[in-house]
């Protein structure tokens, strides 16, 4: 992740290219940009922006946009093909929270322990979490397996996306179900935007039109516990819906 140097210039040059193009723009919902303005608008304001896609990646993954630009709104980065975004007005804040006052429903820890000694604190190990338990099953009551992980792929209008972790399920009607699932860090700056979740819908409609969708987001929240969201299956990120969110609690016996 980007330290606090780079993140205060990342404000900077977002906020000021956000000034520039809502003055210009005769529309004021949907606001066009290139990597290449975002260049320029670093150049402008004599910053060294080495990495650029990563001042996207930021606004929609980890931080909510500046107050500079969410005084005009709520608004949320989106890709809109290659080297090409937008800034888009929503209708609600981009984020979603976890409920609070969730009770822990606990859950042996299937986890092997010499993977938990070495597995990281990160996405990866949450996956292998996730796994392991077949929390995916528990959670949704569908017989799931794993089908493959970190897709790199492209939805229409979209561009790029990456899916974290794949499952087909079956239930006990012999319904078949694709479950995209969006794993997220231990890090509050790690967040769980409605664009991106939207996108798993979209992804699932796009690659699996026979398959029933459901889709999942999955959160660690500290002491071997995890929050696990099951949304609807509505394409449209101002739309989109919770259906379920549970928090288990993963134990061992021994401890």
């Amino acid at each position: 992740m980007a330290d606090n140097k780079n993140l205060a210039d990342y404000d900077k040059i977002i906020a000021a290219l956000f000034r520039q193009k809502y003055k210009s723009s005769k529309t004021k919902d949907k606001l066009d940009f290139t990597k290449d303005e975002l260049v320029q608008t670093a150049r402008k304001l004599k910053l060294d922006l080495r990495n650029p896609p990563d001042v996207v990646y930021t606004y929609r993954t980890r931080k909510a946009l500046p107050d500079a630009i969410l005084a005009a709104g709520n608004w949320i980065l989106v890709p809109k093909g290659k080297g090409k975004f937008s800034f888009a007005r929503t209708t609600r804040a981009p984020f979603i929270k976890i409920q609070q006052g969730l009770a822990h429903i606990e859950i042996l820890n299937a986890l092997p322990e010499i993977v938990q000694k070495y597995t990281a604190n990160d996405e990866q190990g949450l996956l292998s979490t996730l796994r392991y338990n077949r929390l995916i099953d528990i959670f949704t009551g569908v017989t799931c397996f794993h089908l493959q992980s970190h897709i790199r792929t492209t939805i229409s209008g979209e561009g790029q996306i990456e899916i974290d972790d794949l499952y087909v399920g079956v239930d006990e009607d012999g319904v078949e179900y694709i479950l995209p699932t969006e794993a997220k860090s231990p890090d509050e700056r790690d967040k769980l935007g409605w664009f991106q979740v939207a996108n798993l819908v979209k992804f699932a409609a796009q690659y699996f039109p026979n398959l029933k969708c459901r889709a999942i987001a999955a959160k660690p929240m500290g002491n071997n516990a995890v929050c696990l969201i099951e949304f609807d299956d509505e394409a449209d990120y101002e739309r989109i819906g919770i259906k379920n969110m549970k928090l288990y609690k993963l134990i061992r016996e021994n401890e």
